[in-house]
């Protein structure tokens, strides 16, 4: 894969081999409309953010929780947890879902947007925080041909369930169909009523899709246009992931 290399963390979680469908299930509609009311994301502006990875570029992202900023945007999802943004307090419901829902608080959570024909492309998730986390999607809205892979195995994830998903293995995702998709993603960290949660979760495969795999194997770079190749400290930045 085309990232920098990572020291795994001696305290990394045990997590499912590709995919666990949670006990539970959830309505989206009330927080779908809450989140329309207040970042509508359609329009693709603020404070929806577009990724600063480079291989989730042409996805969109929305902090809900995360650690102290950074100098790149969005750079609370790598710097830690238990910071609200301050968009959480026109978010009730979301922050009431991020609160109770889960056997404890989020330490991490935000919306995360793939637009129709959105990649994101084979990566682990590489730092410490995130090897000692449980990752946890909640699809919002979604379509049939909005998949997950993981370890090269395909999985459509439909609103209203949950899922952990092991974000430490090779992954990536596709959009290839023509309505947005949204998941609520939060991590959180291990103690003994999370591991028991996780341990609930009922083992899902996927199914292989060879052609797709390799298009997401690809480098990420592949999806810059001329004049994102031109700008030398993009480039560099991007580089340097």
């Amino acid at each position: 894969m085309y990232q920098r290399p990572h020291e795994r963390s001696p305290n990394a979680v045990r997590k499912p081999r590709t995919f666990a469908r949670l006990p539970g299930s959830f309505d989206p509609a009330p927080l779908l409309a809450e989140l329309a009311a207040v970042a509508p994301w359609e329009r693709r502006e603020e404070p929806w953010l577009p990724s600063q990875w480079k291989w989730h570029l042409r996805t969109f992202f929305l902090v809900l929780r995360g650690g102290e900023p950074t100098s790149v945007p969005g750079g609370q999802l790598t710097s830690g947890g238990g910071v609200d943004a301050p968009l959480l307090e026109k978010l009730p419901r979301f922050a009431e879902a991020i609160d109770t829902w889960f056997p404890v608080p989020a330490a991490t959570a935000w919306i995360g947007l793939s637009p129709p024909s959105a990649r994101i492309f084979m990566h682990v998730d590489n730092t410490q925080h995130w090897d000692e986390h449980h990752r946890v999607h909640l699809p919002l809205t979604t379509n049939s041909e909005a998949r997950l892979c993981v370890r090269g195995r395909f999985m459509h994830l439909p609103a209203s369930t949950t899922w952990a998903i092991n974000n430490s293995a090779p992954h990536g995702a596709i959009n290839g169909g023509r309505f947005d998709r949204l998941h609520l993603m939060v991590d959180l960290p291990s103690t003994p009523a999370v591991e028991e949660w996780m341990a609930a979760g009922e083992p899902r495969h996927g199914i292989a899709d060879d052609p797709v795999l390799v298009e997401l194997s690809q480098d990420p770079f592949v999806a810059l246009g001329p004049a994102e190749r031109a700008n030398r400290a993009l480039m560099a930045r991007l580089g340097r992931q």
